[in-house]
């Protein structure tokens, strides 16, 4: 788990899951708290926990689960930085 800190104060943070057997790591949690939204520092954050998880040995892709659920811009800021929406699917709650 990494913190994003903003003159000591947590902003936000991200956790990697290595999937080792498979040579990837899932973005599993990432988040800013919602006092630091619509600073610019949602695109820097994803940037770092994309340099992160290539800095692993041999991981061959990166990946995140979004929903609706998440911020209005998660998904753009997702596209931003070179990352490909894989699979839609749509499920009843």
């Amino acid at each position: 788990t990494y913190t994003l800190k903003v003159d000591n104060d947590l902003a936000g943070y991200f956790e990697l899951i290595i999937h080792s057997e498979i040579f990837e790591i899932e973005i599993a949690y990432f988040g800013l708290l919602e006092e630091y939204h619509n600073k610019k520092l949602g695109g820097y954050l994803l940037s770092e926990a994309i340099k992160k998880s290539f800095l692993k040995n041999n991981i061959n892709r990166v990946w995140v689960h979004t929903c609706t659920l998440d911020h209005k811009n998660a998904l753009k800021n997702y596209l931003a930085r070179g990352m490909k929406v894989y699979k839609k699917e749509t499920i009843s709650i």
